[in-house]
C-alpha cells in the first residue's frame, strides 16, 4: 500500500499543538505583562530566560528518578532544549543571571556613572557635549549602547527623566535611580489571585470551574467624582462582605498569600479594576 504523506498545511496543522484561539489568548496574556514589564526595564532577553527557567523546573519536578536525582533527557524531550541548556539552567540561579542583563539605556547610565572618561574624579556623572571628539554623549552611546543610534537613547533618557537637556549638552540626574524602575514586585499582591485565576481555567473540567468560580460585574460612570464614590462604595461593601463570610465560618480576612494550612482550603478573592479615559489598559 503506497504510503501518502500529508499535505504542507496538513502537517503545519497536526503539528501545531496549540490552537489558533489558544496561541490568541496567550499572546493577549503576554501583551498585557509587556504593557507593564517594559517601561520597568524588563527585556525580551530577560524575561525569555525566566520562562525558559520555569519551563525547565516544571519538567524536571516530573522527570525526578527514585533516587532524586533528574533525567536531563526527559527534560529535554519535554521542554524542546538541548540538554546543555537543560543542565546551565538547572545548575545556576536564574536570578542572578537576569539580574545583569541590562537594556542599552541601562548600560549607558551605568557607563556614564563609572568610566572615568565620562565621570569625574569623585564618581559623579560628567555633563557631556551631544557630540564632539572628546567625552560626548555620542561616544558614551557608541561604547554602551551597542548599535542603538544616540538619540534614540538619549530619547528615552528624557522620557523617564533620567537626563536634561540643554544647550547641546546632557546631564545625568543625580537623583535617578534606574534600579527602581526594574522593580516588579508591585506584581505581588495581584499574584495569588492571578495564579487562583489560571489553576481553575486549567482544571480538568474547564468551563464548569471558570462558570461557577469567576463572577464579573463591569459597569460604567461618568466622571472621576462618580469613580471615586463607586470605588469607595464597592471597597466598603466587599469588605463587610469578606468580614460576614469571615464571622459565619470562623475564621478572618488575610492579605493574599500562597500558603495553605490544611490539606483542603478554599479562597474568596476579590479584585476592584478601574479603567480610566486614555489609558486603554485603565489603571488597576
Amino acid at each position: 500500500m503506497k504510503h501518502v504523506r500529508p499535505s504542507g498545511r496538513e502537517h503545519r496543522e497536526k503539528s501545531n499543538l496549540v490552537s489558533p484561539r489558544g496561541t490568541s489568548v496567550l499572546q493577549s496574556l503576554l501583551t498585557e505583562l509587556a504593557f507593564v514589564l517594559l517601561p520597568r526595564g524588563m527585556t525580551p532577553k530577560s524575561f525569555g530566560e525566566l520562562a525558559r527557567s520555569a519551563f525547565v523546573q516544571v519538567a524536571a519536578d516530573a522527570a525526578k528518578r527514585r533516587n532524586g536525582r533528574i533525567n536531563h533527557s526527559r527534560v529535554a524531550a519535554q521542554t524542546g532544549l538541548s540538554r546543555s541548556d537543560v543542565r546551565r539552567l538547572l545548575s545556576r540561579d536564574v536570578l542572578d543571571s537576569v539580574h545583569v542583563d541590562q537594556t542599552p539605556v541601562g548600560r549607558v547610565i551605568a557607563g556614564w556613572r563609572t568610566d572615568r572618561k565620562f565621570a569625574d574624579r569623585d564618581g559623579k556623572p560628567k555633563r557631556l557635549t551631544i557630540a564632539g571628539p572628546r567625552s560626548s554623549f555620542t561616544g558614551l552611546v557608541k561604547k554602551y549602547g551597542g548599535d542603538i543610534p544616540h538619540r534614540a537613547v538619549l530619547d528615552e533618557l528624557l522620557r523617564i527623566r533620567a537626563v536634561v537637556e540643554d544647550n547641546d549638552t546632557v546631564q545625568l540626574q543625580p537623583s535617578i535611580r534606574f534600579e527602581r524602575r526594574q522593580d516588579i514586585g508591585f506584581l505581588s499582591p495581584v499574584l495569588p489571585a492571578l495564579l487562583d485565576g489560571i489553576r481553575i481555567a486549567a482544571s480538568s473540567n474547564r468551563s464548569a470551574a471558570a462558570s461557577s468560580s469567576i463572577y464579573r460585574l463591569s459597569f460604567s460612570v461618568e466622571g472621576e467624582v462618580d469613580l471615586a464614590i463607586v470605588r469607595e462604595r464597592c471597597a466598603s461593601s466587599v469588605r463587610a462582605m469578606l468580614d460576614g463570610l469571615g464571622q459565619s465560618l470562623g475564621t478572618q480576612v488575610t492579605l493574599p498569600t500562597r500558603t495553605r494550612n490544611s490539606a483542603y482550603s478554599f479562597t474568596v478573592t476579590v479584585l476592584l479594576a478601574e479603567n480610566r479615559a486614555g489609558n486603554p489598559r485603565g489603571t488597576r
